[in-house]
């Protein structure tokens, strides 16, 4: 597990070195398979996004529960504290989209 450590600007934008790219976090890293959680000060925030993926048994509340989990993600990401992502992607294969490993 390696630590991505968040860079923010001055317009509200929070990003990470992903494969010698800068990304955005709020765009890609949500949706990002190997994204373990954030950092918030010492304490390690699971993925909302893909824990409301993995827990929803489908039907019409999944989109409201998916929506939910971006939102929470987008939330942790804009806490002062919040740090670095935490990246399972030790072989650097880079983004891997969520949806497919459902």
């Amino acid at each position: 597990m390696k630590t991505l450590p968040l860079n923010r600007k001055q317009n509200g934008k929070a990003t990470v070195m992903c494969q010698n790219n800068e990304i955005s976090v709020h765009s890609n890293c949500v949706f990002c398979a190997h994204c373990a959680g954030i950092r918030i000060n010492r304490r390690v925030t699971p993925n909302p996004y893909a824990q409301a993926l993995r827990g929803s048994k489908g039907g019409v509340s999944m989109d409201q529960q998916l929506m939910e989990g971006m939102m929470l993600f987008n939330t942790a990401i804009d806490d002062v504290n919040a740090t670095d992502i935490e990246c399972s992607d030790d072989a650097e294969y880079g983004f891997a989209t969520l949806s497919r490993r459902r």
